[in-house]
């Protein structure tokens, strides 16, 4: 089975989360990767144990079911939603996280950007700031949720709360490398498509 490709475009988080879950529900599940950007919105992965003060109150905060800690979404950063029967993919479902990441690491390189890959606090690293942030979620052994890649977003917005818990700040990638949002897109959708081969 392919795995399809769908542009959402601009949307709102708790809509795209609600979308997820009934596709996850679903009893005809497909392969889907999911490319979009979001409204501004914080979310709280299921590592979160506590919010510290949020200097950004004008950005709601949403807890969801994913991997991970706290971290931004917003335009300017592109999201990838992998929706996936794990029971037919070439890999192991704990290899899930870190595959996503090599993935995304083989296009850094095919545009000379020079990162670090982390796998204990899952992300990428400019100089040890956080360009690419993940996490995921399985059920029956269908994945959902994905990765966040910074590249022109809103970094005062980002840093506002200690990105995935962690502190660090964050980093857009058109501060390193001249490349077109549109090129970078069809870079990393084809490097996604590998992920069932």
């Amino acid at each position: 089975m392919s795995i399809e490709i769908i542009n959402k475009g601009l949307m709102d988080y708790q809509e795209c989360h609600q979308e997820m879950l009934e596709l996850v529900k679903s009893t005809s599940r497909k392969n889907q990767i999911w490319h979009l950007e979001h409204f501004p919105v914080f979310t709280i992965g299921i590592s979160e144990k506590l919010i510290k003060e949020n200097k950004n109150e004008r950005i709601p905060i949403l807890k969801t079911d994913r991997g991970g800690k706290i971290t931004y979404h917003g335009p300017g950063q592109l999201v990838f939603y992998f929706m996936l029967d794990l029971k037919i993919m070439p890999f192991r479902p704990t290899d899930l996280t870190k595959t996503i990441l090599n993935k995304t690491s083989q296009v850094f390189k095919s545009i000379s950007l020079d990162h670090e890959l982390n796998f204990t606090d899952p992300g990428i690293y400019i100089e040890e700031q956080k360009i690419a942030s993940i996490g995921m979620r399985i059920k029956n052994n269908f994945s959902y949720h994905g990765i966040s890649i910074n590249y022109n977003t809103d970094l005062k917005a980002f840093n506002s709360i200690n990105p995935c818990g962690l502190n660090v700040k964050a980093c857009n990638l058109l501060e390193y490398i001249n490349i077109n949002k549109e090129d970078l897109h069809k870079k990393l959708i084809k490097e996604y498509l590998e992920l069932d081969k």
